[in-house]
């Protein structure tokens, strides 16, 4: 069985927590809650989040499926150098940007998920995984789909199993109908 990469679920953790905060910040920005300066907090600080975890890092075995245009994104999270790359840094930073959204009703729930989002990047950096820029070329994401998808069966079901000849499975359903029909003569003799 293959090691799990902690790193792949927090980063959907991390996109998934900052859509909340922003939702929840963009609540917070109306008029029923006090202190709108928290909302507005949460509304900058899900965009900014969101577009820091938007690219996907390489695996480290198998395909990476890269998002739609996150080669912009990731050339400027790979300049950001260790403060892009190592986990720990990631763990102590969700930690510190999910404390002010536990001030206001409406991000509550969003830091407690930054807060799980930490937590997974923190099992990722102690299995010793770091962010590393997706080495695949555009376009080959897209080839490598066209390449998977297989063609509609040619004959409806029941379908034969491949090597089976259709007299020896005709054979089989005849010799199988005989034990049926007389099967139904003998509880009829019975009845």
């Amino acid at each position: 069985m293959g090691q799990m990469e902690w790193a792949m679920w927090a980063n959907e953790q991390a996109i998934a927590s900052s859509l909340i905060v922003l939702l929840g910040g963009i609540l917070g920005l109306t008029q029923v809650f006090p202190s709108w300066g928290f909302g507005l907090y949460g509304v900058i600080i899900g965009i900014v989040m969101f577009l820091f975890e938007y690219p996907r890092s390489q695996r480290k075995k198998g395909t990476t499926c890269e998002r739609m245009y996150q080669h912009f994104l990731a050339v400027a999270v790979s300049k950001l150098g260790i403060f892009g790359s190592n986990y720990f840094i990631r763990f102590v930073l969700f930690i510190l940007v999910g404390v002010p959204c536990c001030f206001q009703l409406p991000t509550v729930i969003g830091g407690m998920c930054f807060f799980i989002t930490s937590i997974l990047y923190f099992v990722a950096a102690m299995k010793g995984e770091s962010w590393s820029r997706s080495t695949q070329k555009a376009g080959q994401d897209e080839q490598t789909a066209l390449s998977m998808v297989s063609n509609p069966p040619s004959a409806p079901p029941p379908r034969l199993p491949e090597g089976v000849s259709v007299s020896a499975f005709q054979r089989q359903v005849s010799a199988a109908s005989r034990v049926y029909s007389t099967r139904e003569s003998s509880y009829q003799h019975a009845g």
